[in-house]
């Protein structure tokens, strides 16, 4: 961060806005090469046969490396899953998120379906973006991430999923175009990718108070309708945390932290620190971070919010499994 600040890459002001001292930075390694290096992570750490895994759902928010081409498919092909089908999600920074809700949905529709893959891969390099200084105090970290989701005997899980609820305001979509008009080809608008000048557009426009407004009520809904899924009440003390996306203090008093405290009186984590936001991978990195600091018990609960530009949000519930006896 210090270094960043010298170079003038960053306004000094701006250290404890965005609330994150580094960033993972990836300087030879596009999103689908990172996305599919976690792949194989997750299916090593698993010992799971390739073979069983029906669909690769890979999402992103930035450039993959090349213009005109499937990420999915290479994500597949490189994590060694031929027989999947490969599923390109591009959602935003909530993409990750759908991307698990797919897998479940697919998993409950399709009883020939034995596991899905889903993985995400950001690069947030320059000339096209400038990580530190292209939005309003968010800052963004290069990763790849991947969820293995099946059915299993119970046998090895690391968590159990609950319940999912996913909820939409497409009328914010304004939030990321501004006045911006349509353009004939990428970067256009500016090299490199200017955030911040659609979303002072849509302030200017008076969309502020629309977007707190409907944060507020969808993350609200999002979180009643999970916890409701799931036969869960909301000051159910197996409830240990609520996992929030890696964004800056001002999104989340803007349309989190306001619901949350109202609602439940789980931990909130904010475990972006370290890695600012991470494109599509907040959520699945979110979820990566609690099993691998073994946070929860046996029978606690995780409570996973996301959350991206469209705006769409998303909360899924997750429950470490009881001790077995035997």
């Amino acid at each position: 961060m210090d270094e960043v600040i010298a170079d003038g890459r960053l306004e000094p002001e701006h250290r404890h806005r965005v609330g994150v001292t580094e960033l993972p930075v990836s300087t030879e390694l596009a999103g689908p090469q990172l996305a599919a290096r976690a792949a194989q992570r997750a299916l090593r750490a698993a010992d799971w046969d390739t073979d069983r895994v029906g669909l690769l759902a890979h999402a992103w928010i930035y450039h993959q490396g090349h213009d005109f081409w499937a990420p999915a498919h290479y994500v597949a092909d490189q994590a060694g899953v031929g027989k999947a089908l490969p599923f390109g999600l591009q959602h935003m920074s909530n993409g990750g998120a759908l991307g698990v809700q797919l897998a479940a949905t697919r998993l409950v529709a399709d009883p020939a379906m034995d596991s899905v893959l889903v993985t995400t891969g950001d690069r947030f390099s320059l000339p096209g973006f400038d990580r530190w200084a292209g939005d309003y105090d968010v800052v963004y970290g290069d990763a790849g991430t991947a969820l293995l989701l099946g059915r299993t005997d119970g046998q090895g899980d690391l968590l159990h999923m609950l319940s999912f609820s996913t909820a939409a305001a497409a009328e914010t979509e304004l939030f990321f175009r501004g006045r911006d008009p349509f353009s004939d080809a990428a970067l256009d608008h500016s090299r490199p990718i200017d955030v911040r000048r659609p979303k002072k557009a849509y302030l200017e426009m008076g969309g502020m108070e629309q977007l707190k407004s409907l944060g507020l009520a969808k993350v609200r809904h999002i979180l009643l309708e999970c916890l409701e899924f799931a036969g869960i009440k909301p000051g159910d003390p197996r409830i240990r945390c609520i996992a929030l996306p890696r964004a800056g203090d001002s999104v989340y008093n803007l349309m989190y932290l306001p619901v949350i405290e109202d609602v439940t009186k789980a931990e909130p984590l904010f475990l972006g620190r370290k890695t600012g936001h991470l494109g599509a991978g907040d959520f699945i990195a979110n979820l990566s971070d609690i099993i691998a600091s073994d946070m929860l018990l046996p029978g606690e609960i995780a409570l996973v919010i996301g959350g991206g530009a469209g705006y769409t949000w998303s909360c899924a519930a997750f429950q470490a499994p009881e001790k077995t006896h035997g």
